[in-house]
C-alpha cells in the first residue's frame, strides 16, 4: 500500500519521466524532426527545471507561493480535475500581469501522454500543469521555430492557447 508521501514522490517522478521521455524526444507529430519542446533538454541539463507537486490546501495559494520567487523553469503539477477550475485561469492571467515585467510567463495546460496518479475517480487523465518560463527565452525560441516547420500541423486552438494568448498578454503589458 502506498503512503501519502510516496504517492506524491511517484507523481513527481512521473512528471520527470514525461519531461525526459516525451517533451525532450523527437515526436511522430513533428515527423521526428522536433521534440514537443525543442529547448527542454538543454534547460533540464543546465539545472534550470524544477517540479512541485500539489498535495493539499488552496490551489491558488500553491500557485502564488511558487510565483513569489521566480527563477528558471518551474512546473506545478495538479490533479486532472483542476482543468475545470476556471478561477485558476483568471488567477494565472492576473499573475502574468505582474510577472511579465520580470521577464516570466505562466502557461497552463495538460501534460499529455501522462495518466494522473492522484487518487480519485476524476483523476485518471493527464495531469493539469502550470509552467513558469523565462519569457525572453520562450520568445527567442518561438522566433527560431518560426523559421521551421514546427508549427505546421498545430491546430488553431493549440496555437492560440500556446502562442497567441501569450503574445496578446505581452503586447498588452508593453502598451500599459
Amino acid at each position: 500500500m502506498m503512503t501519502h508521501s510516496s504517492t506524491f514522490k511517484l507523481i513527481e517522478q512521473d512528471v520527470w519521466d514525461w519531461i525526459i521521455n516525451y517533451i525532450e524526444v523527437e515526436n511522430k507529430f513533428y515527423d521526428y524532426k522536433f521534440a514537443p519542446c525543442p529547448f527542454a533538454k538543454s534547460a533540464r541539463l543546465k539545472g534550470l527545471v524544477s517540479v512541485s507537486v500539489y498535495e493539499s490546501g488552496s490551489k491558488a495559494d500553491f500557485i502564488k507561493k511558487h510565483t513569489s520567487e521566480l527563477s528558471g523553469i518551474h512546473i506545478m503539477v495538479f490533479p486532472t480535475y483542476v482543468k475545470w477550475f476556471f478561477h485558476l485561469r483568471w488567477l494565472i492571467d492576473k499573475i502574468n500581469n505582474r510577472v511579465i515585467s520580470k521577464d516570466y510567463y505562466l502557461q497552463y495546460g495538460l501534460a499529455v501522454k501522462t495518466e494522473s496518479k492522484y487518487p480519485g475517480i476524476f483523476n485518471s487523465q493527464p495531469y493539469f500543469i502550470v509552467i513558469i518560463n523565462k519569457l525572453s527565452d520562450v520568445l527567442k525560441g518561438h522566433t527560431a521555430l518560426l523559421n521551421t516547420t514546427y508549427y505546421k500541423d498545430w491546430t488553431k486552438e493549440h496555437y492560440y492557447n500556446v502562442v497567441t494568448r501569450r503574445q496578446e498578454k505581452v503586447s498588452k503589458w508593453k502598451q500599459e
